[in-house]
């Protein structure tokens, strides 16, 4: 490594952290100590940090403007993140991380995965050898102990941040699915109907959707005969599930449930449809609530959705996993690991309601 590389990477660190040890950063570098303190000495007499026993202190600038002058030039951090798609849900999970980062100073590198896990796996391997300070990942598929990528990411000494996923061992930003379904069904029941479907598409968030529609009939006092129906997508965006939704929809009228909960919001679409050829008019006879609000609006009778907050999210991911390197290092104590959880929001359209009482 080139002097001014390892000066950079100095100055870096203490604008990052505001402190660094002679040790410790030799070891993260691979450097020597000697080389590093020779470093250190060199900024010192540059005016670009303070020498103290064992390492070095950021320089308090004196003029209005310094640091952020060189902040400006160089980012204080690198973060990885890898997303399944850019195509669907995610592009504003992407726009909440990129205006984290430049909030923030840091430079986002942006890798899809197309749902491949091998893909994913291949793209982190990269991202870890271009030596990036953080890594921030939805996965493409379940995250298990032993498969690759989770062995990888656990030998990681830099912070790794679950976006739109959840984990027991690694930190993680999502929304809460839960809730979500909560809101909807209690709109549902709260406008009388006592039979709520749910027809989910196989997803990292389908597990939360069907728990929480079990547990919401069963604190409600619906009834349990309504349809329950978690089919794998055709093609991801397309809205082609048009056999499994005809029997869905058969099963809604033979059971007589006139509510459905609907992830993703194209198949939701694809059940208005449906339900017109059928003679089934939305929302008079069958008031549905569309999951991801992506195009909800769009729909040829607007759909009441749950909108997960995806740009929080990634502002949020982005947040988290620059705090813990700007953590203080060289603690006893392990820090709690973190999960946060965001709420999302109903917004209520004509497929649930009529006239003005649609937002």
């Amino acid at each position: 490594m080139l002097s001014g590389e390892r000066h950079e990477k100095i100055l870096r660190e203490l604008e990052l952290r505001g402190t660094l040890t002679v040790n410790g950063f030799a070891e993260k570098s691979g450097q020597s100590t000697m080389t590093i303190r020779r470093d250190l000495t060199q900024l010192a007499a540059q005016g670009l940090l303070r020498r103290v026993h064992g390492g070095a202190v950021r320089m308090v600038a004196e003029r209005p403007g310094e640091t952020v002058s060189r902040r400006s030039r160089q980012p204080l951090a690198t973060l990885g993140l890898i997303v399944p798609t850019a195509g669907y849900y995610f592009p504003e999970i992407i726009r909440g991380a990129e205006a984290a980062a430049r909030e923030l100073n840091a430079r986002l590198i942006l890798g899809v995965s197309n749902y491949s896990t091998e893909d994913e796996h291949r793209q982190l391997q990269r991202m870890v050898a271009n030596s990036v300070d953080g890594i921030l990942l939805a996965t493409a598929g379940p995250l298990e102990p032993g498969s690759p990528t989770f062995e990888l990411l656990s030998g990681l000494r830099i912070p790794v941040v679950l976006v739109e996923r959840s984990s027991r061992v690694f930190e993680s930003v999502m929304s809460d699915h839960s809730y979500g379904a909560e809101l909807a069904i209690e709109h549902l029941a709260s406008l009388g109907h006592r039979r709520i479907g749910l027809a989910i598409a196989s997803s990292s968030t389908a597990p939360w959707l069907r728990e929480s529609h079990e547990r919401m009939v069963a604190k409600l006092g619906l009834e349990t005969d309504a349809p329950v129906m978690e089919y794998v997508r055709s093609v991801v965006g397309a809205g082609n599930n048009q056999k499994e939704f005809a029997t869905f929809l058969k099963d809604c009228r033979r059971t007589d449930t006139h509510a459905a909960l609907v992830l993703p919001d194209e198949e939701a679409i694809t059940l208005i449809n449906l339900a017109e050829e059928s003679g089934v008019d939305v929302p008079e006879d069958l008031a549905i609530v569309a999951y991801d609000d992506e195009v909800a609006d769009l729909a040829p009778v607007p759909l009441t959705s749950i909108a997960p907050p995806k740009r929080d999210v990634g502002h949020a991911a982005v947040a988290m996993c620059m705090e813990r390197l700007a953590a203080k290092t060289g603690s006893a104590v392990q820090p709690a690991l973190r999960r946060v959880s965001l709420a999302p929001k109903l917004i209520i359209r004509e497929s649930t309601v009529t006239g003005e009482d649609a937002e």
